[in-house]
């Protein structure tokens, strides 16, 4: 399972930067890094001067780095399916005897231009957004993965709708049983059981994601604000409402100061945001804090993201091949290990995998000819390993969030 590096802060303060930046140090440390936006604007692919999908893509020139852009209204339609579709068809199997043509065709313009964005409510995309990384941070082809957030307000949204969810939920099916009532007594009640159990699923998943990046183990929170009033009043907000959540804020990137230049002008200016530095430094006693300049041009492309990677974190380091935790960056301190680690010994292959905040109720395995499948929440990580897989056979031991594997060779 990878570790998980949110970052956070209003619009515009320049958080897309500090997240690409930051996993580009990290891809080239060696550190297998994913880089996730959910900003339909697409910044991430024009900061990295690369165009992502929806799929991890691996991005050119930096080995170790993938990144994608989550699509939030497919997941959305997923979710929801379209319900004048579930109307439509019905149609054909309506008789005459039970409902006019004329009610039928009103029923179905009723619900001809609804779909799930209808029945959407504060915080459940961004509720997707969080339900489609935590695949990838279940997934353990990856160390880190890099969240270039919505501005903290969604995320704050997020956090809250679990308890918003189930008051939700029964508004959804009833409006789903008014629609399709017809149809339920026609053709029974098979749909409408498939959404409210996919609710009741979505609704467990939720609860897990606000477990997974409550945890400082497996999430880190940092924040990125700029100098000036806005900004830090919305940063220190910020920290509060997330600590109503028990996350803790890891970090602050205090992020285009003025250069420290012998300038009249920028003197004064350097002087008005020394007063909101302080302030920062006050409030985050207990958080490290990183500071970046106001810099000549505009910060796109690999080679000026690889400069301010080396600016918030240091030189680059050789992340160790071991299942041991290392501390990284130089600023803004994180500890991390591998997701996964795999040796042959003799007649076995011995597999660790690093499972922070799972369950062992949660975990399964499986075999399929030289395929493991290890699976976490039901959602499952496909190993392929050297030769074939006796599940029978393998020897699994969970401990201290570290599932270790023992799988044998067949005898010949």
């Amino acid at each position: 399972m990878g570790q998980l590096w949110l970052f956070g802060g209003k619009g515009g303060v320049g958080k897309t930067t500090t997240a690409c930046s930051t996993a580009i140090w990290a891809a080239k440390s060696g550190i297998n890094t994913l880089l996730v936006s959910s900003d339909p604007a697409h910044s991430t692919s024009d900061s990295l001067n690369f165009k992502l999908n929806s799929t991890p893509t691996p991005v050119d020139g930096i080995p170790n780095l993938w990144g994608l852009e989550l699509d939030l209204k497919d997941s959305l339609d997923n979710l929801m399916p379209n319900l004048s579709s579930a109307i439509e068809s019905s149609g054909s199997g309506f008789s005459p005897l039970l409902m006019q043509n004329e009610d039928l065709d009103e029923l179905k313009d009723e619900v001809s231009s609804l779909d799930s964005a209808q029945l959407m409510l504060p915080g459940l995309d961004e509720a997707l957004a969080f339900d489609m990384l935590l695949k990838f941070v279940e997934d353990t082809e990856y160390d880190l993965i890099v969240f270039d957030t919505a501005p903290t307000g969604h995320t704050i949204r997020f956090l809250s709708l679990p308890e918003l969810l189930e008051v939700w939920t029964a508004r959804a099916l009833k409006m789903f049983r008014a629609m399709g009532g017809i149809k339920t007594m026609l053709f029974g009640s098979k749909q409408e059981k498939a959404i409210k159990d996919e609710l009741e699923r979505f609704g467990k998943r939720v609860a897990h994601i606000r477990r997974i990046i409550s945890d400082p183990e497996i999430t880190r929170f940092t924040l990125v604000t700029i100098p000036e009033s806005m900004g830090v009043s919305e940063t220190l907000r910020a920290a509060e409402q997330l600590s109503e959540f028990n996350i803790k804020i890891n970090g602050i990137v205090i992020n285009r100061l003025t250069p420290d230049l012998d300038h009249e002008f920028l003197k004064s200016r350097r002087k008005i945001e020394e007063k909101y530095v302080l302030k920062l430094v006050d409030y985050f006693k207990e958080s490290s804090i990183a500071k970046l300049e106001l810099g000549k041009s505009d910060i796109h492309g690999l080679e000026l993201l690889i400069q301010i990677g080396e600016e918030l974190h240091g030189t680059h380091i050789s992340f160790p091949e071991n299942m041991e935790i290392n501390e990284i960056s130089k600023n803004l301190p994180v500890r991390i290990r591998r997701s996964k680690l795999i040796r042959e010994e003799n007649d076995k292959t011995i597999i660790n995998l690093y499972l922070p905040g799972a369950i062992k109720q949660d975990l399964s395995l499986r075999g399929d000819g030289n395929l493991l499948y290890v699976g976490i929440n039901e959602r499952e990580n496909t190993i392929e390993l050297s030769h074939e897989v006796d599940v029978d056979k393998t020897k699994a031991k969970f401990a201290n969030n570290i599932l270790k594997l023992e799988v044998f060779q067949p005898l010949v």
